[in-house]
């Protein structure tokens, strides 16, 4: 039995932009702002806070405790800590995605993302 092959005319073309590789979810907003970090373990380090969005941040910290899959939390000024799971660290910065979207009554982290940078 022969099978025709389907013709390759009709693929559609690859979108290589950069809008097409971001996979976001939402918006990332820079800032430069102070933050603290913490881990399970009771390590802790003042790092600066890079980029926020809903989901998650970017931190520029060189601390050699954080490892990806690590749990931390993550403060800004006196508010509450947001609990957080390391998805990547390199290069003396690390991203983390927040448990839980941020909480709207956070809002020293949502004056951050409303603030022109």
């Amino acid at each position: 039995m022969t099978v025709k092959l389907a013709r390759l005319d009709n693929i559609p073309e690859i979108d290589k932009s950069s809008a097409a590789r971001n996979r976001r979810r939402e918006p990332r907003f820079a800032t430069w702002f102070d933050a603290h970090i913490e881990n399970a373990r009771g390590d802790s380090a003042k790092v600066l806070l890079a980029e926020v969005s809903m989901h998650g941040c970017r931190i520029q910290a060189d601390q050699a405790w954080l490892r990806v899959g690590g749990f931390v939390a993550i403060r800004i000024e006196n508010g509450e800590a947001l609990p957080a799971i390391v998805r990547w660290v390199r290069e003396g910065a690390a991203g983390m995605e927040f448990l839980r979207p941020i909480p709207a009554e956070y809002s020293e982290w949502h004056d951050l993302m409303d603030a022109p940078f």
